[in-house]
């Protein structure tokens, strides 16, 4: 026996591609009744997870949407590799050749000799279009996070369209929060990367021609003497942290689901980034060892690379998945009839009554065309 949804809800759910609307359940008793009562479901819930993970995979198109992300995140990369360099560049203006030789270093330890100096003269071209100059930064830095917002909403639809749902937020709120979403991503991209690239070779330089003549030479004896040498054995427990910060986040925000406190660590989030890694040493490993195999050559190593983030937006999309089921499994738990549709509260549900509003007024119009085919040939 299933127990009724909130009998004063103040929010509807309605589900993706139509159907009738059900009441949400409140957050406050979706909090006691169903995040605290059953955090953790018991192990028969598992099989049904497991069950559902693999026809959405392959019965209901979620490669598909997975294929839209890699589009976009093509995009985004460019741009956001840009503003990077643009910042670098900007902060250690007299520096350029201290920023090659790290960049090289990159290169020369994860991507083969005879495709170094292909990949070297790509890098290259990319600092020659961030002159240093603020306008160019702020130009840079504008593009990434146009392009990368392009991202964060569609993969926002995608997330609405695991969880069973119709985006309830206005056009306006929805561009607001995933604009700040994206913002958010970036800026945690961008502190990976300079956490990845932190070198005393980086580092000195910036001291010299800022904190010296500042009278900071403290703060450089502590960065370079004490910091730098902490980091090198801190410096990938920080990245997979933030990391897994930003996958969370996202997973928090760009579904419409409210889904109360904020958590970073989810069986979904977790078991994302966990995949990822593996994905990205799988394609090092490629890069190092069967690059040079094969007919394909450098544009081996492209397809790789594009497969490779095929794949990795999948994986979000999976651990997103995995973390709807849960919560469906849940709702099940505390006695709710979540077969058909998940009962979290949506963050809002107004611009989903102005999708079924539009709905309704597209097959009235669809009627009356129909009425007057008719009519006509009656007559």
């Amino acid at each position: 026996m299933t127990r009724s949804e909130n009998d004063t809800p103040d929010s509807l759910v309605m589900p993706a591609g139509g159907g009738t609307d059900r009441q949400a359940i409140s957050p406050d008793r979706y909090s006691a009744e169903v995040t605290s009562e059953h955090r953790f479901p018991g192990p028969k819930a598992w099989g049904m997870i497991a069950k559902r993970l693999y026809t959405e995979f392959f019965y209901r198109g979620l490669p598909d949407k997975g294929a839209t992300l890699s589009f976009y995140s093509i995009f985004t990369a460019i741009p956001t590799l840009m503003a990077f360099y643009a910042i670098v560049m900007l902060v250690l203006d007299q520096n350029r050749d201290q920023v090659l030789g790290v960049t090289g270093e990159f290169i020369n330890r994860n991507i083969p000799a005879d495709f170094a100096a292909q990949a070297s003269n790509i890098i290259e071209a990319i600092i020659g279009t961030t002159q240093r100059s603020l306008i160019t930064l702020i130009f840079a830095v504008l593009f990434a996070l146009f392009s990368s917002s392009a991202y964060v909403r569609a993969f926002s639809r995608s997330a609405n369209a695991l969880y069973g749902r119709e985006e309830g937020r206005s056009i306006l709120r929805t561009w607001l929060v995933m604009w700040g979403l994206t913002i958010a991503l970036v800026a945690g991209l961008v502190l990976i990367a300079a956490g990845f690239f932190l070198r005393e070779e980086l580092l000195s330089p910036f001291f010299t021609h800022i904190a010296d003549p500042l009278g900071l030479a403290g703060l450089r004896t502590f960065m370079l003497d004490y910091f730098l040498p902490l980091w090198t054995w801190l410096r990938w427990p920080v990245i997979f942290g933030l990391s897994q910060m930003l996958i969370a986040l996202l997973y928090h925000v760009a579904p419409n689901v409210r889904q109360g406190r904020f958590r970073l660590f989810t069986a979904g989030s977790v078991s994302a980034l966990v995949v990822l890694t593996l994905i990205g040493e799988g394609f090092r490993t490629y890069l190092n060892n069967f690059l040079h195999i094969g007919m394909y050559g450098a544009l081996g190593g492209i397809i790789g690379g594009f497969f490779c983030l095929f794949m990795a937006n999948n994986v979000l999309l999976l651990g997103l998945q995995l973390d709807a089921e849960l919560a469906r499994a849940r709702e099940l738990a505390a006695g709710y009839d979540s077969t058909e549709l998940i009962l979290a509260p949506p963050r809002a549900s107004g611009a989903a009554d102005g999708e079924k509003q539009l709905a309704e007024t597209l097959q009235a119009q669809a009627v009356n065309f129909q009425r007057r085919v008719r009519n006509a040939e009656d007559d």
